[in-house]
């Protein structure tokens, strides 16, 4: 690793900018980052001040040694969980931690030998585990700045639960900030905080919040698949695709809306006329129905939008419309339903 990676490396576990850097070391803020995109080397005199500066050797600074590898890694962590199940926990963390101290800057190998040390200690008795909290946090912690998003974020994780772990819920809520907005892992996480600190009213929400889009996405897959199903053949998989996309939309509240909508793909795929007719009079007659799950207790914390009389009759006209299209359902010609429904379009 090149002393500028070094220095940006030290200086953000530090949570030092590089302002802050350049007036204690008495240089330029230009000059800092030039060291850290190695496009100039600091003067030979600031090697002391600035190892000084994070705490470490100018050896370490310097990277003297060759950086471990990959491979060498592999076989160190293999090895470390053999020991593990063998030796006492004491003496292979030893271990562990004059590797990491020979290797300070090699992300992956802190990150490994944390997260397997860290699960050893809390799957199994081991005496007074306490005594590794501080070292292993101060590796995750260590890691939160890691341009690698895959050790960053399991970083972050391991400090959530280790927070939560120690009751401290309000530093570990400080960590999702390291999940993406959008991320349900960071929505159910954050709605245990919620929960475990009292937010009733917002555990409530967020749950239900997850829940409704998981249930949404759930059915959003499963139409996918049955479409998949359809296409390749296999009929029989996707009967028993749409009837347990059907049977979600019942056991979530969702109304007779949704849980006929699943059905109306297949029959036409079938050109399943009697089946088909039965879809659509169920459709149109329930279109009301299609929010039906805004009044269900499941999801009684959240707040919607109302939609008013004149939303459901054009719904119910768009269906009317769309069933009455004879490129897509002239198979249905002949059908007592279908017609009637033709007329009534034309008259409208």
């Amino acid at each position: 690793m090149s002393i500028g990676k070094v220095i940006r490396k030290y200086r953000k576990e530090k949570g030092l900018t590089q302002e802050e850097m350049a007036i204690r070391l008495g240089v330029s803020t230009p000059a800092v980052n030039k060291w850290e995109k190695d496009n100039t080397l600091p003067d030979i005199s600031l090697l002391v001040p600035i190892a000084r500066l994070f705490g470490i050797s100018t050896d370490e600074l310097l990277s003297f040694k060759d950086d471990i590898t990959d491979k060498e890694i592999d076989i160190f962590i293999k090895e470390l969980d053999r020991r593990l199940k063998q030796e006492p926990f004491e003496d292979v963390f030893a271990d562990a931690k004059k590797k990491i101290e020979e290797y300070p800057c090699n992300e992956k190998l802190k990150w490994q030998v944390a997260v397997v040390l860290n699960a050893a200690r809390l799957l199994n008795e081991v005496d007074n585990s306490d005594q590794y909290d501080e070292a292993i946090r101060s590796w995750f912690s260590g890691l939160l700045g890691s341009e690698d998003l895959s050790i960053r974020k399991s970083a972050a994780e391991s400090l959530f639960h280790y927070y939560c772990r120690k009751e401290d819920y309000q530093t570990a809520e400080k960590y999702l900030q390291y999940y993406s907005e959008d991320n349900p892992e960071r929505k159910v996480l954050q709605a245990n905080i919620f929960a475990k600190t009292g937010r009733i009213s917002e555990a409530y929400v967020a749950y239900e919040e997850l829940m409704l889009a998981e249930v949404n996405r759930l059915r959003i897959i499963m139409n996918a698949l049955q479409v998949l199903c359809e296409e390749d053949g296999n009929l029989e998989q996707a009967h028993r695709v749409a009837d347990a996309n059907e049977n979600v939309a019942k056991c979530f509240d969702m109304g007779v809306y949704q849980e006929k909508s699943v059905q109306l793909e297949l029959a036409a795929y079938e050109k399943n006329v009697d089946e088909t007719a039965r879809i659509m009079e169920a459709l149109i007659d329930n279109c009301a129905s299609i929010s039906d799950f805004t009044k269900s207790n499941l999801f009684s914390h959240l707040t919607f939008k109302q939609l008013g009389k004149d939303f459901y009759a054009e719904l119910q006209a768009e269906l009317i419309k769309r069933f009455c299209d004879e490129k897509t359902f002239g198979y249905m010609s002949g059908n007592i339903y279908w017609e009637t429904l033709k007329d009534k379009s034309h008259k409208e």
